[in-house]
């Protein structure tokens, strides 16, 4: 099962985006803080960063901004829920309000195309 790590500070929202990702048979794991976010990284690295724009007052979207940028960084596919002004390169974004039936079909299609290079054969 893909490992998904979701950051928001938001207890409300948290919980209806687990709720969804449930729905659509994935689990998340739940982090409310960048330094919490960190840790999971570092123990287990995520198929899947969903970040809550606003989370800490912007302090998770800067996180991942740096994990994006980081030349060495993992290269986890982010999926940004809300609006931020300058998104890390390759991020996706969902406007807030979250529409569950987006949500789902945005973290599918992430996962699938994160799955998609590790699913071809080595070539000589």
């Amino acid at each position: 099962m893909p490992r998904i790590l979701l950051v928001d500070d938001d207890i409300a929202e948290i919980s209806a985006v687990k709720r969804v990702l449930a729905r659509a048979g994935l689990s998340a794991l739940l982090a409310t803080n960048a330094s919490d976010a960190l840790a999971s990284i570092g123990q287990a690295r995520p198929d899947l960063l969903v970040v809550a724009a606003a989370c800490e007052g912007g302090e998770a979207l800067a996180m991942a901004r740096r994990l994006a940028d980081a030349p060495e960084g993992p290269g986890i596919p982010l999926l940004l829920l809300g609006a931020a002004l300058d998104p890390p390169a390759g991020a996706a974004t969902l406007p807030r309000p979250i529409d569950p039936a987006t949500l789902g079909d945005e973290v599918r299609r992430l996962l699938d195309r994160a799955a998609a290079p590790a699913a071809e054969p080595d070539r000589p």
